[in-house]
This record gives C-alpha cells, structure tokens and sequence, in this order.
C-alpha cells in the first residue's frame, strides 16, 4: 500500500510537472449541443452575467459563457483529466482574483476542487483540495498559494440580495429533503455547513458542469416515473431517485472504469446479490431500480437508524467503511451521518451534498437560471415508446416514420458506434405523434429472428473456450503449513473421501512437496483457455477470478511461465461464457470494452493485445463473463 501510493504521488507529480505547463492558456473545445433538438434549454440572460474587464487589465479575462461538454459524475474522469481541468479553472480564478472579481473567483476556485473529487485520485491528494494543484500552476502564477487566495476570496465574496434569498430558497429544499430522508434535526452548525455545500453544487451544476445537468436532466423525464413508482411502492423518500443522477446522469447504460454497470452503478457482485444477473438485467430501468431500493433498505437495517443520510454516503463508501466509522463512536444514540463525517473519505463527505444540489435545482430550474422543460412539457414534445426486444435503430425509425439521426439527437445514451438498442425493454423518445405510429408497426409485424447482435455468445466456431461436466480429477502439491482439512475445506471438499482418493489413514500425516489427487466434483465447470502473447498468470486468473497458485495446481506447472498457445484448465467455480465482438470502423479498445460489460485490461489480455495495437475493422475479439 505505502508503495502504491509513493507511487500514485510520483506519477501525479509528473503529470503536473510536465503535462500541466500549457494550462494557463486552455483551448477551447467544441461546444456540444444538447442532442434534444426541440427541447434545447436556452441560458437565461440574467443567469451569468458578463464579467467587465477593467481596461488597464494585463492579462485578460476568461470568457464565462464558455461552456465545455462534461463527463458524468459516475464515470470517474482520468487523473490528466481531472488535473488539467483544476489547473485551468483555478488560474481562471487567479485571474479574476487580479481583476477584484471576487464572485467569479470564487467560483472558479469552488469548481476546480469539485472536478479534483470526481476524479480517480488517491485520498490523500483530494484532501489537500487547491494545495494538490499548486505545483501544477504557470510560471506567471505559481507565487499564489491557491489555499490561501481561495479562502481570502471566500472572505471578501459578499453575498448580494438575489445570492442570499437563493440561499434561503435552498435551506427550505434542504430542511424539506433532509426530513423526507428521516434525519429530522441535526444539529444547526451541522445543517448550515450542510446548505453552504449545497449551494457550491447547484454553482457547479450551472457553471462548469451545465451541459451535463442539461443532458441529464431532460433524459430523466424518460425514466423518472418508473423511478418514482418502485420507490413509492417501497415507502422510499423518491429524492433518492437523484443517486442514479449522480450515479450515471439518468444513463441505463452507463459503465465505470470500475465495472459498474448500469443507471444505479451495481458491480457485478452487488448486483447478483439483488437479482441483476445478466447485463439486461442491469440495463433494465425497472429492475435495476428496484434492486437499488431493496439495497437501501438493507442499509437502514444494517445501520439500525432510520436515516438516509447514513445510507446514501454508504451508497458511495460501501457499508464495510461507514460500519468501520461506526464503532468509533462511544454511544449507540451518535450513530449518524454528522457524527462520522469527518471519518470519512472527502468524496463520500461530498456525496450527499451533490444529490441535494440536483435535487433543489430540479425542483425548480428557473429559480436557479435554467431554461427546462417540464415534465409535461416533454410529454407534449415526445412519446415514450418501450422497444420489447433488441432491434436496428433504422428498422425503428422507419415504423416509426422518422429520420434515424432524428431518433438519436432524441436518445442521447444511445452508444453512437452502435446500430441496435442495448437490450431488451429499452425506452426510446420519438417525437409526439410518432410513437402512435410505431407501436401499430410493432403489433402488426411478425415474429422477427433476434438481428445479429454486435456482442455473440461463443460458438462451436470458437473452440477455445469449453466447458465440460463432469470435471477431471485434479491434483494438488502439498505446502508448508498445509493440512489435509485445511486442503479440503480450500476445494470444498469432504476429507474423508480426500483422505480415501490418496490412501492416506488417520492421523492425516502430509509432507511438503507431496501431491495429492483431488476428487471430481461432478457441480465443476472445466474451462480450456489458450494463452496469449503477453499472458501471465496473473493476469488469466484476473479473467476468471481465481488464483494463480490454483492455475498452477490444477496444471502441474513447473514453473510460473507460460507461453503463447498453452492450454490451461480453470476450474472458475461458475459458469463462463465467451462473448465475440467484429471490429468496425471507428471502434476503439475502451469502447469494445464497455460494450462487452468488462474492464480494457480484460480486453488486452483475452486477446494478447497492448494498448497501443491499431485494430482493423472485421478483426474479432474475445471476453469472458460470467453466465
């Protein structure tokens, strides 16, 4: 671990030294449009207003109407990426802060240590805040110390009529949110430390990080009543619905580098625990939804307190974490959020304050400056129609008499490399009228054969992957520190017909280096896999979630080498399936990955890639997923 983070703290250094040089001057990237053609939020022209620059200004000031296409908050940016943006926002800031644009720079400020919490970063550099950053600063800037000046300008930044009653308006939805999640009365300092994070994430939403809102915010009209329902039938507070908003910015088909799938961002393992098995069942708005409300309820039992305050900032930590903050406290009735926030990583500290910061401004957006369609109004322009099965987005636009690119600007989550819906039971906006004319088409057409899907399940075609039942015998080197329970316990096994399969009598007596025969177990999936070019076995048992001792166990390796072509048996515990993907134009690694539901480093060792190969479109690549 010590070494990991040297490690991690070297390589950021780096990255500041030599990648962050430029940041001082930032180009602008396109502007991205809100892919609603016909609900496309307009800015209000009060909602920021233009910054004068003082004439005998040196250096000039940054325009605040640009606006950058942002990542969504549950897909963690990349540390260059996270770090370049901070450094251009913070020496956006010290340039207000030259000009006496004490609001401006504040905000600045205030949004580059939000994007460092939304990147993969170690903790100890998110706790550090601006401090992280410094050394990353021009030349012309690096004399500020970014801490100080953004506390001086906190200080100075007074608040006006219209930002105090903003601030008032948003303790109101806070108090209101705060008791619909059962925490009725925290303590005061609690509560106003709680509205003035708050407040910082609804700038946010509308600064830096507006076009995300925007897109976010009309596509969870689509999916927002069925939200409301399952969390209504479970007597849920339905603010929690805004988790998925953090989550995965209302996108069933969001993946995390991580391996979390899906609008509420299971892992695999927590989903199967609630029912999402297959990556449909994770795809799946209603499905998913209700494991995510059964997960917690759960979490109120486990905590024993009825609010969700503690059962939101362990959506983010994990229970393992909170319940280690937990028993920390000296008394049973201090089991609460406020009591162990300090214990907490900053990320999760901050993780109630950004749904609360959706939720407020999506109570009403005009007050905080945007320009959105309701709910009914989005029923006025759209139809919501549910495709039953997985289908060509050309076969849909055509019973549904509209143009394709039409059906895409409508469905911003749709993957563009990708010509088909992601699975079955899938909402589609068409525009108001057209979804009439499409459920006709779909009653009146046949029963079709599934289209060839982009992701195929292995074939007799691809041999070399099998699986068969019942599995061989397989054998076992004695270690030191080995018993026989203990070997037995280890395959799940019955010592008694361990003991009897070798002709060992009591008392149990093993000698390091002995092999033992392990007795079939007739429940076991046998799997072939080849080696690839680059494979180690680390990184093959990484595939299957198995050790690398047992590959070489369950092989009679000789040695922890293995070359390109060698056949080894994995004996996973699970059924696996072979999914094969045909490369197409404009396809990346990153992309082929998230589609086939695993992590690039699955991709790159799968099929004895690096990073670095240029793929060719026709060529087929493989992954292995759990059935």
């Amino acid at each position: 671990m010590v070494m990991q983070r040297a490690y991690g703290t070297c390589t950021l250094a780096l990255l500041l030294a030599a990648g962050l040089g430029c940041a001082g001057n930032p180009q602008p990237k396109p502007q991205v449009k809100i892919t609603y053609s016909d609900a496309t939020p307009q800015v209000p022209a009060t909602a920021a207003p233009a910054v004068q620059t003082p004439p005998s200004a040196a250096t000039p000031l940054p325009a605040e109407s640009e606006k950058t296409e942002s990542a969504a908050l549950g897909a963690p940016l990349s540390t260059r990426e996270a770090m370049e943006k901070a450094v251009s926002w913070a020496v956006e800031g010290l340039t207000f802060y030259e000009h006496g644009e004490w609001d401006s720079a504040s905000k600045n400020f205030n949004d580059a240590r939000l994007i460092l919490l939304e990147a993969d970063l170690p903790e100890f550099w998110k706790r550090q805040g601006l401090a992280a950053i410094q050394s990353g600063l021009p030349e012309s800037f690096r004399h500020y110390d970014l801490e100080a000046i953004a506390k001086e300008v906190e200080r100075k930044d007074r608040p006006n009529a219209a930002e105090l009653a903003e601030l008032a308006s948003i303790e109101r939805e806070v108090r209101r949110i705060m008791r619909q999640f059962g925490d009725n009365s925290p303590d005061e300092s609690y509560l106003n430390a709680l509205v003035y994070e708050t407040q910082r994430y609804v700038q946010f939403y509308r600064g830096k990080y507006r076009e995300f809102f925007e897109r976010s915010f009309l596509r969870k009209h689509k999916y927002w009543p069925t939200i409301q329902e399952v969390l209504a039938a479970r007597k849920l507070p339905g603010e929690l619905g805004y988790i998925a908003f953090v989550e995965s910015g209302f996108n069933p088909k969001a993946l995390s580098h991580a391996n979390a799938l899906g609008m509420w961002q299971f892992i695999p393992e927590t989903g199967k625990r609630y029912g999402l098995v297959t990556r449909d069942d994770f795809y799946d708005v209603r499905k998913s939804t209700e494991a995510a409300a059964s997960y917690l309820i759960d979490l109120l039992n486990i905590f024993g307190t009825p609010s969700f305050a503690l059962a939101t900032a362990s959506y983010n930590a994990g229970e393992g974490k909170i319940m280690s903050c937990l028993r920390q406290l000296d008394r049973l009735d201090k089991r609460n959020f406020w009591e162990i926030r300090s214990c907490l990583a900053v990320e999760t500290q901050e993780y109630v304050p950004k749904i609360l910061g959706a939720a407020v401004i999506s109570s009403d957006p005009a007050r905080y400056g945007f320009n959105l369609p309701s709910e009914e109004e989005m029923r006025q322009r759209y139809d919501v129609a549910v495709v039953p099965q997985v289908m060509p987005l050309t076969r849909i636009a055509e019973m549904a008499g509209i143009d394709v690119v039409d059906l895409r600007l409508a469905n911003n989550e749709l993957d563009p490399a990708s010509s088909f819906t992601p699975g079955r039971n899938f909402p589609l906006y068409l525009p108001a009228g057209a979804g009439a004319q499409f459920q006709t088409a779909l009653a009146a057409m046949p029963p079709m054969p599934a289209p060839e899907p982009e992701v195929v399940l292995a074939s007799s075609t691809v041999p070399e992957m099998r699986a068969e039942k019942p599995a061989p015998s397989r054998s076992y080197m004695v270690k030191a520190g080995d018993t026989l329970s203990s070997i037995a316990r280890r395959y799940d096994l019955d010592v008694n017909t361990l003991a009897k399969s070798n002709g060992i009598r009591s008392p149990y007596t093993l000698s390091v280096g002995q092999r033992l025969t392990l007795p079939a177990d007739r429940n076991a999936t046998r799997l072939v896999y080849t080696v690839k070019a680059g494979n180690s076995l680390a990184d093959i048992a990484e595939i299957f979630s198995v050790r690398d001792d047992d590959i070489v166990d369950w092989n009679d390796l000789r040695s922890r080498k293995v070359k390109a072509g060698q056949k080894l048996h994995i004996f996973p515990g699970r059924d696996y399936e072979m999914r094969t993907y045909k490369v197409r134009r404009g396809d990346s690694l990153a992309a082929i990955a998230r589609r086939l539901g695993v992590s690039l480093d699955h991709i790159l060792t799968a099929n004895g890639l690096t990073s670095k190969k240029i793929l060719r479109p026709g060529q087929r690549l493989v992954a292995y997923v759990p059935g």
